[in-house]
């Protein structure tokens, strides 16, 4: 029989393990940013190495609208080191966020919360479509908006524009995957214990 004191310790426990998931996800945010800062300032000094790597169409497929957005960058004469260090960059955004991905899904084996909060999967849908959106549009050869992308703007504007939409459709997909895990765990505890 559950007592109330240990209701509230589950609860608490739960609580403690969905905050620690929420800071792991925000830590590789931070780690993503960190780290595109530092490869960008790399890139600048070394912008063959940015365009070494915009040249591998392997790593340029880790954040596929880069295949399309090379051929736009390249016919809307956008400056070559400019294309490569912004092509690049989000490559490595992606793919530091694609292994944040990885370990979510390994360490949802051991996660132990027993909470389920049910608004987080709609919130999760919403911003994982809507910077799906919004993150797969090809660069605008137009005047650039406050959302896309643009020819028109700066390679510093466009990174910034970038790393926050890659990253916010991994933060959608991330919360949605944690919140799915959390809601399956309900379900096969609520099916042992009754």
């Amino acid at each position: 029989m559950t007592t109330l004191k240990s209701a509230n310790v589950k609860e608490g426990e739960a609580d403690k393990e969905m905050h620690r998931q929420l800071w792991e996800l925000l830590s590789a945010m931070l780690v993503t940013f960190l780290i595109a800062v530092l490869m960008n300032g790399f890139s600048w000094v070394h912008a063959e190495g940015a365009c070494y790597l915009a040249s591998n169409s392997i790593y340029m497929g880790i954040w596929p609208p880069n295949l399309r957005d090379a051929n736009v960058l390249l016919e809307a004469g956008y400056p070559v080191p400019d294309s490569c260090i912004l092509l690049s960059t989000r490559s490595m955004i992606s793919a530091i966020m694609l292994i944040y991905l990885f370990y979510l899904f390994v360490s949802q084996i051991w996660v132990k919360d027993a909470s389920y909060i049910p608004k987080l999967i709609p919130i999760s849908v919403f911003l994982t479509l809507g910077y799906l959106y919004i993150a797969t549009k090809a660069i605008s050869t137009e005047p650039a908006s406050l959302y896309s992308t643009s020819t028109h703007s700066g390679i510093v504007v466009n990174l910034i524009k970038s790393y926050i939409e890659i990253c916010g459709l991994y933060l959608g997909f991330a919360l949605f995957v944690q919140r799915m895990f959390a809601l399956l765990r309900l379900k096969h505890n609520a099916g042992r214990a009754g």
